[in-house]
C-alpha cells in the first residue's frame, strides 16, 4: 500500500495536514518523533516523506539524511516554521526534495505533494 509518513510533533500541524491529505485521496501515516520514522520507513516504505526540523528527539534534518540513506529514491519534503532561502537551501542540503513554510495554504501542500505523488484517483459511489 502506498502511504506519505508525516513526521510531526505538534499534533494539531499533523491533524491539519491529515485532514488536507486524506481529502485529495492520500493514506498518511504519523508519527509524533523523528526517531519512529526510520523502523517504519524502512518496514513499509513510503511513497513520500513530509518532515518537520524541529523535532523533540532528533534534528528532523539529520533524520532526513538518515532515511535518504536507508531509502535511496523517497522523496523528502520539509514542512517547517522556519522561513527563508537560507532554510531552504540547508534543507536540500540534507537530500531534501522540497521546501515547504509553516504556515501554509491547502493548496500548496498539495501542489507540492502532487510533484512526487500524484493524487490517487478518488472513487465516488453511488448507491
Amino acid at each position: 500500500m502506498s502511504y506519505i509518513l508525516l513526521v510531526e510533533d505538534n499534533q494539531e500541524n499533523a491533524d491539519m495536514t491529515i485532514r488536507i491529505l486524506k481529502s485529495a485521496g492520500y493514506t498518511v501515516k504519523h508519527v509524533l518523533q523523528g526517531l519512529q520514522a526510520g523502523p517504519l520507513a524502512r518496514a513499509e516504505p513510503p511513497s513520500l516523506i513530509l518532515m518537520d526540523f524541529d523535532l523533540p528527539d532528533i534534528n528532523g534534518r539529520v533524520m532526513a539524511l538518515t532515511l535518504k540513506k536507508q531509502l535511496g529514491s523517497v522523496p523528502i519534503i520539509a514542512v517547517t516554521a522556519r522561513t527563508g532561502e537560507a532554510e531552504a537551501r540547508i534543507a536540500q542540503r540534507f537530500g531534501m526534495s522540497a521546501f515547504i513554510s509553516k504556515p501554509f495554504l491547502p493548496e500548496h501542500l498539495l501542489a507540492v505533494v502532487g510533484q512526487f505523488v500524484p493524487a490517487p484517483t478518488l472513487v465516488i459511489r453511488k448507491d
